[in-house]
């Protein structure tokens, strides 16, 4: 059908010989394109909608009324996009919409603003409002929106009011039952796929979906449970279950040189392990293995087990095990702390000379095994850069990422290994974190002093 320009003349009519009258304005719009016909005449009658418009053609006028457009082109434009008439066709114009569907929308919905219009369509709720319609209907119970959305403008509303971006987020969020955009970050930020995962993960004290995924996989109630499993997991030597675990943890806290029979020794794991039970069922976990059901398992455990070694000798004759001196366990070196420390000194510096002194005291009084764990900073720190190289070439020396503290490193170290930890930090930020922190931490802290080119560590005996 014809688009392009008419020429147009106002005319009256007179008096002619044959007047025809089109069925339809398209038929007449059809009848000019096949015989090329460029100027149109509008009939002004005196009622409006009585105008027409009117070709001369073979000494004939050809007629139809103009059903309210001013021109054909537009009823033309109005036919193509939908309109069913032209009082519809020109307020759509006068209110910035050309399409017939977002003209009824802005009605249906109130928008008295095209920007706003404008700033739906970009975000995509024109076209979203369809996909919400159809999640509504297949999972009606998802998520909870109190107020009605029954068309596109409403949904954008809701979606400006939860802070979601776009229809897109929204949609996603909506698909995962979350009806709040700032919930459905902060769970998406922690893993978790679904809002009734994050509620569960937060009612069970879980703080990812990792965590909860996890725990249903082995049956960790909460997040309590979670902590006690997790500390048991960083006691893991080779293929022991969790009350042996518990063994190495009980040996490791055994007063050095102190020798203690099969059955104490029993009666404190027993001790120990009742801990781990609920205490509103008083049973074991689910994910709590334990092999050891009587005293002749523990003997037989302690007797071949190499992991015991490091803290012990188990003489089976006489049922007996007697703790290492402290000298033969592990120790690890808090450097920043070590570094910081110097008793006496007025300029506050940091020294790296402090390491050697330490490595040296540790080394005379009888420790083998020592590893130094230091912030990445420290060696932009200390005044003696250049000692950290002999540092390195005294004993282990571990560096921590850039952007993490050391104090994870050194307290994961200290978990897997119950090793002894040389430190004046009370660790009290991590105690408030870290249950096991706060309940073991100080047990292997040595605290000390340095004082010029002399260390003194009052625990070590």
């Amino acid at each position: 059908m014809r688009k392009e320009a008419y020429q147009y003349f106002s005319v009256k009519v007179q008096q002619i010989a044959a007047r025809l009258e089109f069925e339809t304005l398209t038929d007449m719009c059809r009848f000019n394109e096949v015989n090329h016909i460029d100027n149109v005449f509008i009939l002004h009658e005196d009622n409006p909608s009585d105008d027409c418009f009117a070709v001369y053609h073979n000494a004939c006028l050809l007629l139809h009324k103009t059903e309210g457009f001013k021109t054909l082109e537009n009823f033309v434009s109005a036919q193509d996009k939908g309109y069913p008439n032209a009082t519809l066709y020109y307020d759509s114009i006068a209110l910035g919409y050309s399409k017939y569907e977002d003209y009824l929308m802005v009605k249906e919905s109130g928008i008295s603003d095209p920007a706003t219009f404008e700033t739906m369509k970009k975000k995509g709720f024109l076209t979203g409002f369809i996909a919400f319609q159809e999640l509504e209907k297949t999972e009606p119970k998802l998520f909870d929106i109190t107020t009605p959305v029954n068309n596109a403008f409403d949904l954008y509303t809701y979606a400006k009011q939860h802070n979601f971006e776009d229809c897109s987020k929204l949609l996603e969020g909506l698909a995962k039952g979350f009806s709040d955009s700032n919930l459905f970050a902060a769970a998406k930020e922690l893993g978790f796929p679904t809002h009734a995962d994050f509620i569960d993960g937060g009612k069970r004290g879980f703080r990812t979906y990792t965590d909860l995924k996890l725990a249903n996989e082995l049956g960790i109630r909460d997040g309590q449970d979670l902590l006690k499993f997790n500390d048991l997991e960083f006691v893991k030597q080779g293929d022991i279950t969790h009350d042996q675990r518990v063994v190495l943890i009980v040996l490791s806290k055994i007063e050095q040189g102190k020798k203690i029979s099969l059955n104490k020794l029993n009666a404190i794991l027993e001790s120990n392990i009742e801990e781990y039970r609920y205490e509103d069922t008083m049973q074991l976990p689910k994910w709590f293995t334990k092999s050891m059901h009587s005293v002749g398992a523990l003997s037989e455990f302690l007797e071949k087990s190499v992991s015991v070694k490091r803290y012990g000798t188990y003489y089976a004759d006489g049922e007996f095990f007697e703790i290492n001196k402290m000298q033969d366990r592990s120790v690890v070196l808090d450097a920043s702390n070590v570094a910081h420390n110097s008793s006496g000194r007025t300029d506050k510096k940091v020294y790296a000379q402090n390491l050697v002194l330490m490595i040296d005291f540790l080394k005379e009084k009888g420790f083998s095994d020592i590893t130094v764990i230091a912030d990445a900073s420290l060696r932009h720190k200390v005044e003696d850069n250049h000692i950290l190289e002999k540092v390195k070439k005294m004993c282990t020396y571990l560096e921590s990422p850039r952007e993490t503290t050391a104090d994870v490193f050194i307290l994961q170290y200290i978990k897997m290994n119950h090793c002894l930890m040389v430190s004046n930090d009370n660790f009290r930020e991590w105690k408030i974190q870290d249950p096991w922190a706060a309940e073991n931490v100080d047990f292997y802290r040595l605290s000390f002093i340095i004082k010029g080119n002399e260390v003194l560590m009052p625990d070590l005996k």
